[in-house]
C-alpha cells in the first residue's frame, strides 16, 4: 500500500468523495469565463501584449477539469503523476480535511517519494 492510500484510509476519506470534490472545486464559474476572454483580449491587443498578466491583474481562471478516476487510479497505485493533478489532489484533499476541521496537508507528505511525470522533452530550435 502506497503513501497516498494509506493517508486515505488514515483520514477515512473516500475516493468518489474526492472525485466528487475535485469536480466541483475546479468547476468553471461565470468568473473563470470572463477571465479567460480578459486574457484572451490582452493577447489580441497590441499595447497589452508587452505585459504580464499580474500587471493587468488578471488571475488564472480554473481549469474547468476536475480529476479523473483513472488519474486517482494512478495516485493509489504510487505511479507518477504530472504536477496540475497532484494539485487538484491536494486540494480536494485539503477541502475535504478543512471540513472535518483538520489542518491542511503537504503534496510531499500526500505523495512520498514518488517521482512527479514529466511529459517529452521539447524540441531546442537550432
Amino acid at each position: 500500500m502506497g503513501a497516498f492510500q494509506q493517508f486515505l484510509t488514515e483520514k477515512q476519506i473516500a475516493s468518489d468523495t474526492l472525485l466528487r470534490l475535485s469536480r466541483q472545486l475546479e468547476a468553471q464559474a461565470e468568473t473563470d469565463r470572463t477571465l479567460k476572454r480578459k486574457r484572451s483580449d490582452k493577447r489580441r491587443n497590441k499595447d497589452t501584449q508587452g505585459k504580464s498578466y499580474t500587471e493587468l491583474s488578471l488571475a488564472k481562471p480554473k481549469s474547468g477539469r476536475g480529476v479523473s478516476g483513472q488519474q486517482l487510479q494512478a495516485a493509489l497505485a504510487d505511479q507518477p503523476l504530472p504536477r496540475r493533478v497532484r494539485g487538484k489532489l491536494v486540494r480536494a484533499i485539503n477541502a475535504v480535511l478543512s471540513k472535518k476541521g483538520s489542518g491542511a496537508v503537504d503534496p510531499k507528505a500526500l505523495f512520498g517519494e514518488v517521482a512527479v511525470r514529466s511529459g517529452p522533452a521539447k524540441k531546442s530550435a537550432s
